[in-house]
């Protein structure tokens, strides 16, 4: 009988065979190539600053992950207007500050704040709450005014 002498190592040998696979360019898709899930409002609007069909359906997908996260999921016009929204105010901070280091991620922070300023609107109105002015903590505080004018009076 003819044994081999020396054992063949399966793994020796696939280490030092080349891999000879065709290494190619990813073929990049324009917005023509957008899913039809994506409405094509925010397509139109997107495709100016991100013309790859990957990107704007990456955007679109954080609109739904906010939506859901917030209970809107169920509510197109309203993600509609959201992302619409939102996508404006990313591109006004991209081009005023170069601050944005993450776009995808600074997108979905103003969706979720968009999102959650809506729902306590409606909640708001459900439950028909007074309507309060998040910007000016001293909108119709008796205690603001009243010392206010006690002020005016003893200083004039």
């Amino acid at each position: 009988m003819n044994q081999p002498k020396e054992t063949n190592n399966l793994l020796k040998t696939e280490k030092d065979q080349k891999n000879n696979k065709r290494k190619e360019e990813p073929f990049v898709l324009d917005h023509t190539y957008v899913s039809s899930r994506v409405p094509q409002e925010f397509v139109q609007l997107v495709q100016y600053f991100y013309s790859d069909a990957k990107t704007i359906e990456e955007y679109w997908h954080m609109t739904v992950i906010a939506a859901y996260r917030n209970n809107s999921e169920t509510e197109q016009e309203r993600m509609l207007e959201v992302a619409i929204d939102s996508f404006k105010q990313l591109v006004r901070k991209m081009k005023m500050t170069h601050a944005v280091k993450n776009p995808i991620a600074y997108f979905y922070g103003i969706l979720m704040k968009q999102f959650k300023h809506r729902y306590y609107e409606d909640l708001y109105e459900v439950h028909s709450y007074p309507s309060t002015s998040y910007n000016d903590p001293f909108f119709d505080n008796p205690l603001f005014h009243s010392w206010e004018t006690n002020f005016d009076s003893n200083h004039s």
